[in-house]
Parts: structure tokens; sequence; C-alpha cells
């Protein structure tokens, strides 16, 4: 064959392959021949997450809150001042009338007597005023039979060389006495109070007894005397009527003892009768209230 022949072979079969090459590029890729407007920008991916890093969220911007119109505060009207509460105050004490020639009402108070040493008994006052402490307590206390009378009772020995003359001269004058008290507590005088008030009462304790501290049987100088072998002397009508009752009343005084309470004197003395409560002050000033005719309170008073 000849080589033009071959040749011209050759291009027909290179054209038939490029024909087939077309159609089978314009099958797979239509658009290389769709006529081009600018390239399409290529948008990268975006990188995935690792499981183990969270990506950052981009944070959203806040919305502003509306600010709230501002409710009007109601202003509370003040509250008052509350005024203090008056503090309760006691009563003031009533003021101790003072001692001298004017002697007070009767009254009750609890105000401790100005002469309270154990050397000053003879003018140690003693009523429904004026009181010894609860400690008060001679140290020189003696048993009553000392003086020669019945046991028992206790008295200041000090007194005891004129008790026992004047039971003597009693016994002598047919008269005999014996005792039925002496010195008492503070807390002895309590327990005798209030057996008075368990008696007959409060207010008539009161006239026939006196309260603890303000009894000048704690003194130790002072005694209860009825008739030797007698009845207690108040289950006497009027023990001053009895022999040694009437002996008592007339000469006591001779002897250092004066009666704090007698007869019809109660707006002097506080105190109702007893014609048996005989103080020992000493032979000097028993003289002088016997001869004053007034009751030893009155006198003692002038003394303080």
């Amino acid at each position: 064959m000849p080589v033009s022949r071959i040749v011209a072979a050759m291009v027909a079969m290179a054209v038939i392959t490029g024909v087939f090459a077309t159609f089978a590029l314009f099958a797979l890729r239509p658009e290389l021949f769709t006529p081009s407007g600018p390239p399409t920008p290529v948008v990268p991916a975006l990188p995935t997450a690792s499981p183990d890093v969270a990506s950052p969220s981009p944070s959203p911007s806040p919305t502003p809150s509306p600010t709230p119109s501002a409710t009007p505060t109601e202003t509370p009207p003040p509250s008052p001042t509350p005024e203090p509460n008056p503090t309760a105050r006691p009563a003031p004490a009533p003021t101790p009338p003072g001692t001298g020639n004017v002697l007070p009402q009767c009254a009750y108070m609890d105000v401790p007597t100005i002469h309270d040493g154990y050397g000053e008994w003879p003018i140690t006052l003693l009523d429904t005023i004026y009181h010894v402490p609860p400690l008060y307590a001679p140290s020189d206390l003696v048993d009553s039979s000392a003086a020669g009378l019945n046991g028992g009772y206790l008295v200041r020995s000090l007194i005891v060389s004129d008790l026992a003359a004047m039971a003597d001269e009693a016994r002598a004058a047919g008269a005999p006495i014996q005792l039925v008290s002496g010195y008492r507590s503070y807390a002895q005088q309590e327990e005798t109070f209030a057996h008075w008030v368990s008696v007959g009462g409060y207010e008539q304790a009161l006239r026939t007894s006196a309260r603890a501290g303000h009894s000048e049987h704690q003194l130790g100088t002072v005694i209860d005397v009825t008739s030797a072998g007698g009845s207690a002397p108040w289950e006497y009508a009027d023990w001053a009527q009895t022999p040694a009752g009437a002996w008592m009343s007339a000469n006591s005084w001779r002897y250092g003892f004066v009666l704090s309470y007698p007869a019809g004197a109660w707006d002097r003395t506080c105190y109702d009768y007893e014609p048996w409560h005989f103080r020992y002050v000493g032979r000097d000033l028993a003289e002088r209230i016997a001869a004053s005719g007034r009751t030893p309170r009155e006198v003692i008073w002038e003394l303080q």
C-alpha cells in the first residue's frame, strides 16, 4: 500500500478519535462547554473541631436590658420615739423621828438604834421604830439560877446582884417571884412574834409582842416575872393585883428594875399593858424614871 494512503488513514483515525473524545468529555463535564462568567470563589472548608477541645462559640453581644423605670419608694412615716417607761422607784422610807423631848406617835419602822454597844445597855432605845442588829448577843449571859431564882433563863451577869437582892426581899415580904422569860435571841423573838400572830392576828400581835430586833429581851437585861409557883402572868386578869405583882410594881425600881409598859400608856409605849415586863437600867436611872412619873421609853428617848 502506498505511503500516502497509510498517512491518510492515520489522520482519519485521529480525527474520529478526537470527535469521540469530545463527545465523551461533554457528557462528563458539560459545564466546560457553557459560557463562563467570573469564577465562583471556592469557600474553604472549616476545620472539624477535635472532640476533646470545645471550639469557642462566638459570644453573643449582650442585648442591653431596658432600664426599669424607678418605682418611687414610699418613705415610711417617722416612728414616734417611744417614751421611756418610768422606772418604778420604791417609796421613800419615812424619815425616822428625831430623838429628844418630843416623843413621836407610834409607828412601825426598822431604824438601827443609836446606842447599840453592849456597854450602853441602860440607854439602848428599843421600840416599834428602833432595833438592834440580828447578831446582837451579849457575851456575859448567865443562867438565872445565879440570882437564886429558878433556872433555865439567861440574863446578863451585870444584873445578877440586884436581881438576887430583889428576889430575896420579895420572898421576905411574902411575895416570892419566879422568872418566865429572860434573854431572847433575834431568832427566838421571831418565833415568839409568829406565835402571837397565830393567836390573835398580825395587828393584835403588834400591840402585845415586839418584832424581832425590836424586843428589849434581846438586851439580856429584861425579865418577865410571875408569882412563884403560879401561872404565866398573862393568864391573870391583872397580875399586878396579885401579892407578887403588887410588890414588884411598888418596889422594883429600888433594885434598878422599871416597868416598861405600864397601864394606860399605849400612846407613849406603843405596847399594851404588861405588868410582868421589867427592864434593868441601874438603880440611878430607875430612881429617876420612877420619880418622873413617866414611862422608861419617854426618859430613855431624851437620853439619845
